[in-house]
């Protein structure tokens, strides 16, 4: 370059070093719901190489899903990272849970620049579910359990010891390790003693917040212990379902949360009929009559 061309190109602005597309990778926990979530970026260089950049972790989902949900979400996070890595646009068939968005053309400076611009413009889960929750005074599925295992364990500290998990259980099937969400399970095999059960809230006004903990966190993990243990058990299905009497949740929305708490024991119903699995359910305003049930179950 010559005098002349470096005079006639200063302050100009400088061209874009790196170009290529990008895709946002979205999260869709509940099926039924289809309430999206952008959980990552990937972008591709005029090179063809693969730049990604995933949310940090599954804090986020934690206030909207409690410590249980927020472990699950963690694993898709991870699985989405290494399926966006190894398959490409594949990914989008990989599972019905995680899909990308429609290609789009962008530019900038470097591809660490580009992913950090894009991310802070798409990548927006923000925690307030604690505010949300003070609010509106609002019981999630981690708080009820907790409160459900405090009064169970004050009844009968030794009795509930192998009982009551506060974390997934691991069941083996087949040579094959099947993580469970049940927070209520005993396998006795010699007496034919064995149970399991989940402790839900419905308290969520979101439809898709109502569907991943009834359907999802719920329903999934009780019909899969259904498949597994068949007429070897009995099941039980617990939800505490806030009225318009006992809470601030008008009647519209009432109306709503009964209608999927129904559509989702129909479900689950379905399911323990053709396993030849007893099934007990209760859903209850009060914790009170909750926490009874329960111990009925437990007990029987």
């Amino acid at each position: 370059m010559n005098w002349r061309e470096a005079l006639s190109t200063e302050g100009k602005p400088r061209p874009h070093r790196v170009s290529g597309k990008f895709q946002v990778i979205r999260f869709m926990p509940n099926l039924v719901a289809q309430e999206i979530f952008n959980i990552g970026i990937v972008f591709i260089d005029n090179q063809n190489k693969r730049h990604i950049r995933m949310l940090n972790n599954a804090k986020a989902f934690e206030c909207l899903y409690g410590k249980a949900g927020a472990a699950q979400v963690q694993n898709m996070l991870t699985y989405a990272n290494d399926v966006t890595e190894s398959l490409g646009e594949s990914a989008s068939l990989a599972s019905p849970h995680l899909s990308y968005s429609e290609p789009l053309f962008t530019q900038g400076l470097t591809a660490d620049q580009i992913l950090s611009s894009l991310y802070d413009e798409y990548i927006n889960l923000i925690c307030n579910d604690e505010a949300t929750t003070a609010k509106r005074g609002a019981i999630n599925t981690d708080n009820l359990r907790k409160k459900v295992f405090s009064r169970l364990r004050k009844i009968n500290p030794r009795g509930y010891n192998d009982i009551l998990h506060e974390d997934p259980i691991i069941v083996e099937r087949k040579n094959e390790k099947i993580e469970l969400n049940l927070p209520i399970w005993k396998y006795d095999k010699l007496f034919e003693d064995s149970f399991f059960a989940t402790i839900i809230s419905a308290d969520f006004i979101p439809e898709a917040y109502l569907g991943y903990n009834l359907d999802t966190l719920g329903a999934m993990n009780l019909q899969a212990a259904c498949e597994i243990q068949g007429s070897k058990s009995k099941a039980g299905f617990f939800i505490y379902c806030p009225n318009p009497d006992t809470s601030d949740i008008n009647e519209a929305d009432y109306l709503r949360i009964k209608t999927h708490i129904n559509k989702t024991l129909k479900n689950v119903q379905y399911v323990a009929s053709r396993t030849n699995t007893i099934l007990d359910y209760k859903v209850s305003e009060n914790l009170e009559t909750l926490n009874a049930a329960v111990l009925d179950f437990t007990s029987a």
